[in-house]
């Protein structure tokens, strides 16, 4: 067991909980303020020098840029090298998906992972995180980097939370992208979507993932 697990059992009993009863969970102070703090300073230099792209939609012969549905900016992570300024993160990150793997059964093997900088009233419409011919993602996860990020700031991220019944309606729920808070849900079941930011909103974004058959 990871020194993470040991110290952190009891929050991540009821991560699991949480995802297994509502479709998705969040971990506040899954980061330090001093850990996104650093973290933030590297995304802004990164940002600064121009090694972010504007984000697409779609995959494969699908993929396209189109500013109506995002106007975020990326850069792919590689979690495997041991030596990036991120590894602590994906370690962490590790430990939570060997847990769900071993309580909720997901088969996650793999990760997909970038940074994203959404600008001053940048946006990402209501979607699902699936592609037509691939089913591997299995949860969407995104730990936020931001600083003192209050309502006002906009940026939050709505989940949209099936009916449970047929005399229901749909409902959704808001969550800020407070500094240090990772949020995972269920890619292939909670549609989302990405509100206004009124100033830089910074993340780490992706996708915990399964080996499928094509």
């Amino acid at each position: 067991m990871s020194e993470l697990q040991a110290q952190d059992e009891t929050i991540l009993s009821a991560l699991a909980d949480q995802l297994s009863e509502q479709g998705y969970a969040c971990w506040d102070a899954f980061l330090q303020p001093a850990e996104t703090d650093a973290l933030r300073a590297l995304v802004d230099q990164r940002f600064d020098q121009g090694s972010f792209k504007a984000a697409g939609v779609g995959q494969g012969l699908d993929y396209q840029r189109n500013d109506a549905v995002r106007s975020d900016h990326i850069l792919w992570l590689d979690h495997h090298d041991e030596l990036s300024p991120f590894a602590f993160f994906f370690n962490r990150l590790h430990t939570l998906i060997d847990y769900l793997n071993q309580t909720c059964y997901l088969g996650i093997r793999d990760l997909e992972m970038h940074l994203a900088v959404y600008p001053q009233g940048a946006f990402y419409k209501r979607h699902l995180d699936v592609f037509r011919h691939d089913s591997g993602r299995v949860l969407s996860a995104i730990c936020y980097l931001n600083d003192n990020w209050t309502e006002d700031d906009g940026g939050q991220l709505r989940i949209y939370l099936p009916p449970q019944a047929e005399n229901q309606t749909e409902t959704y729920v808001d969550l800020l992208p407070t500094g240090g808070r990772l949020v995972f849900f269920l890619s292939d079941q909670l549609e989302h979507e990405v509100l206004p930011a009124r100033r830089n909103r910074y993340s780490i974004t992706g996708w915990m993932k399964k080996t499928t058959l094509l």
